[in-house]
């Protein structure tokens, strides 16, 4: 991916000095995406090898995503580059088939009886950390949020906080055990002070919510937050279901 991106952007490594065309774009570029720069190779190559890996072995070259009548919005972009964003932007539509496959196999549901923490670096640019908002959803339309327990750290990027992982494993056994469910506060000490009260934005806010084939509305979680469904729909929050 290096080359590409070279290209495209210019030099991304600390001191790397773009042409002005590169720089420019790559302005454009990390202002509508919110991704950390140094998140920019790792991002680029599982948005193009890891996706194609899932298209060409696991949907049978079908396409389990869209974009079709996505209308993005990011909001560091002037509303001139958020037109030019969309007249610009590649669409391609989402096959039914390959949406429910992917559903079905890799969706979080909610559905079980098993107690689960969950540990997220605020600072990831691969599994942003607004996934958390959406998998927390799925608990509360599964009505299982007394078994999810969410940890944040304010560092550590992709899985690099370390200093977390005992203390919550250590947690996770302790309610399972003896039924003592955790908390931040009561996991942070055991770490240094690791953890943080900071939680994540909507979902929607960074990731467009769309109309996919295979994938009814009524199938889709939300709690009532901006961006929670897509676009002319609205969320039931009592059954924490678009409509």
């Amino acid at each position: 991916m290096t080359v590409p991106l070279t290209a495209c952007f210019g030099d991304l490594s600390p001191g790397g000095v773009p042409s002005a065309e590169q720089a420019a774009r790559k302005d454009v570029f990390l202002r509508a995406s919110r991704i950390p720069q140094s998140f920019v190779p790792t991002d680029m190559f599982f948005a193009s090898i890891g996706m194609a890996e899932v298209v060409h072995r696991r949907t049978h070259g079908r396409h389990p995503w869209g974009n079709v009548g996505v209308d993005y919005a990011p909001p560091l972009l002037t509303p001139a580059e958020q037109t030019a964003l969309n007249a610009g932007m590649h669409r391609s539509a989402a096959d039914a088939e390959a949406v429910r496959y992917m559903r079905r196999f890799y969706e979080p549901r909610g559905r079980t009886r098993s107690k689960v923490i969950t540990v997220h670096a605020l600072d990831d640019g691969l599994v942003l950390p607004e996934n958390e908002d959406k998998y927390r959803e799925a608990f509360e339309a599964a009505g299982t949020t007394d078994q999810l327990v969410q940890l944040f750290t304010p560092t550590g990027g992709h899985c690099l906080f370390l200093a977390a992982w005992t203390p919550a494993l250590q947690a996770l056994t302790a309610w399972v055990e003896e039924g003592r469910r955790p908390t931040t506060a009561s996991v942070s000490p055991a770490c240094g002070n690791c953890l943080t009260d900071q939680t994540p934005g909507p979902w929607g806010l960074k990731v467009a919510e769309r109309r996919e084939k295979g994938a009814p509305v009524r199938t889709l979680v939300c709690s009532g937050e901006p961006g929670d469904c897509p676009a002319s729909t609205t969320c039931v929050e009592a059954r924490h279901r678009c409509r």
